[in-house]
């Protein structure tokens, strides 16, 4: 489940809660040049890790981005001396740095961290400190990483921008990544709210600042909220008390004839905005604010909701 900016004032939404398979991941790369990275990065990965080609892709998109690489398929299970297998790749060959593909399958097994750990401490011995070796985390958490291993340069190969993490790696330089808009705002969607099966709440807030007079409409022909109104932020229960409250329907918003509830208490980093439905959600929601506690003159966004199957 998902919202979409559909472009009104600009406002880029910031979305929290949603499951990695919801979000567009895009890198950047178009600062990268193919003459940067000389020397190849060696990448060390088990067989079991390109079943559905998840390492042919990371492999696709370094040379895109002008990362030269190689590779073998060099398992790391337990009782297979990782050391003995890539001792003569990390002492005789010219390398930019040595990667190694850390997935749920080598957490699970202590002995695959021993030997991982193992194999560090060897290269740093050999190398010398400044030599990259680089973690990249696919499906797994640096929370899941043991403290040894998070000494050195992790990059979540779930972060749109881990090409460049991993350019900037080989290279021992800082990476060149612009600052990502962010909404002012918070959104966040609470599906069995309050311990409801059956009820979802849509929150806003503002990131600083207050937030009042606001409003929020949907279609009038389409989901009504079962509930609305504001109370702590994070999921919090609704007030029972509503300042300067307003329900109507609104003017034509984006080509939608919409109905809309508001009210005058504050909204800020603490107190959330909540609307709440129960069964299917509206296509489409609108979040503003009037300059007067009952004005139905109201400036801010549609957003389109997306329901997707987990």
């Amino acid at each position: 489940m998902k919202f979409r900016d559909d472009g009104f004032n600009r406002l880029a939404l910031f979305v929290f809660g949603l499951k990695p398979d919801t979000v567009k991941v895009t890198m950047n790369q178009g600062k990268v040049s193919i003459s940067e990275v000389t020397n190849p990065l060696w990448i060390t990965y088990s067989w079991a890790d390109n079943d559905e080609g998840d390492f042919d892709y990371l492999i696709q998109e370094l040379e895109k981005a002008g990362i030269p690489a190689i590779y073998d398929k060099i398992a790391l299970v337990p009782g297979r001396k990782l050391w003995s297998q890539i001792a003569r790749k990390i002492t005789e060959e010219p390398l930019s740095g040595w990667a190694y593909l850390i997935t749920p399958q080598s957490l699970s097994s202590a002995a695959c961290l021993e030997e991982l750990g193992y194999a560090l401490q060897r290269a740093l011995e050999t190398q010398g400190e400044e030599f990259p070796l680089i973690g990249l985390l696919h499906q797994v958490s640096i929370r899941d990483v043991p403290l040894a291993l998070r000494i050195r340069l992790c990059v979540n190969l779930a972060n749109p921008d881990w090409v460049e993490e991993i350019r900037a790696a080989t290279l021992g330089q800082p990476p060149r990544i612009s600052p990502r808009e962010q909404s002012p705002l918070v959104i966040k969607i609470h599906k069995n709210y309050l311990g409801d099966p059956n009820a979802t709440a849509i929150e806003f807030r503002p990131r600083f600042g207050e937030l009042t007079y606001w409003r929020i409409a949907f279609a009038a022909n389409g989901p009504h909220p079962s509930s609305w109104g504001s109370g702590p932020a994070n999921g919090g229960g609704i007030s029972g008390m509503k300042i300067s409250s307003i329900e109507g329907r609104a003017l034509e918003v984006a080509g939608i004839q919409m109905d809309f509830v508001g009210s005058g208490n504050a909204l800020s980093a603490s107190t959330s905005a909540y609307v709440v439905f129960k069964g299917h959600l509206p296509d489409k929601l609108f979040f503003g604010v009037s300059r007067e506690p009952f004005s139905t003159e109201m400036s801010g966004n549609v957003f389109t909701i997306s329901e997707q199957q987990s």
